[in-house]
């Protein structure tokens, strides 16, 4: 659903619109975390605005999760924000958190380096 609905010219408002979408799906024991810095995953620093939805496996500890992660090239500005925030950590609405944050205000009106999307397990 993510894949359909998220392509390479979505803003980064419908993308959090599409994620918090998917998140309407219920699914038991779900739990959401926003969480943004630079990092260098790939070997090179990047900025990272990260959204992920995580699940528990069926008879395991372990837990499935869906990542949506949108890279921008590091800066002066961006390199200011990091933080990893579950919702179960808050009283707001953990999609209206994110839309009243410094970051997303900050990263809406940047151009995104790219969008990965995928499914992993802890």
């Amino acid at each position: 659903m993510l894949k359909r609905e998220i392509n390479e010219k979505a803003s980064l408002p419908d993308i959090v619109d599409a994620f918090e979408k998917m998140c309407s799906e219920p699914i038991a024991d779900d739990m959401i975390l926003f969480e943004t810095g630079t990092f260098s995953f790939t070997g090179e620093p990047l900025f990272y605005f990260c959204l992920v939805r995580q699940f528990p496996k069926e008879d395991d500890d372990e837990f499935y999760q869906i990542h949506v992660e949108i890279l921008f090239q590091p800066d002066s500005q961006n390199c200011e924000f990091s933080g990893a925030v579950w919702n179960e950590d808050i009283e707001d609405n953990i999609f209206h958190f994110i839309r009243k944050s410094n970051v997303f205000a900050y990263a809406k009106s940047q151009p995104y380096r790219n969008i990965k999307i995928y499914m992993d397990e802890t």
